[in-house]
């Protein structure tokens, strides 16, 4: 059986992505071991800082069209990025933090044009 996903868009001024903004969707949440991040017209925010459940392993497929994708990370998080950027930036600003097997591990792919996808810690270093 394939693991269950979430995609966050953001289509603004249709639809804002992300979990920081207040409305119904600014709430603790279930993280999935996947997630699908797509900005296109709007920004998309990811904060898995106050969740009801964090798998040990999440994979990130980023994508930022035209806006940006950010990932807030809690303190002692293993962050790993690679992808594609083309006319934006990939910026992984969460302190570097060894794995072991306490810690949680996030893989961001991410694919940029014309936008970023950033990561940075709750403590609001970049």
């Amino acid at each position: 059986m394939k693991e269950p996903r979430r995609y966050l868009l953001g289509l603004e001024p249709i639809f804002e992505g992300g979990w920081l903004h207040k409305g119904r969707r600014a709430r603790d949440w279930n993280v999935e071991k996947e997630l699908v991040a797509i900005s296109l017209l709007g920004d998309v925010t990811i904060d898995l800082t106050n969740v009801k459940s964090l798998p040990s392993e999440i994979r990130i497929n980023a994508y930022a069209i035209g806006r940006d994708v950010d990932v807030i990370v809690p303190p002692g998080t293993h962050v790993e990025m690679d992808g594609r950027a083309n006319n934006g930036h990939l910026n992984n600003g969460a302190p570097s933090v060894p794995i072991s097997k306490e810690t949680h591990s996030i893989k961001i792919n991410g694919h940029t044009f014309l936008g970023d996808v950033t990561t940075r810690d709750s403590v609001g270093r970049m």
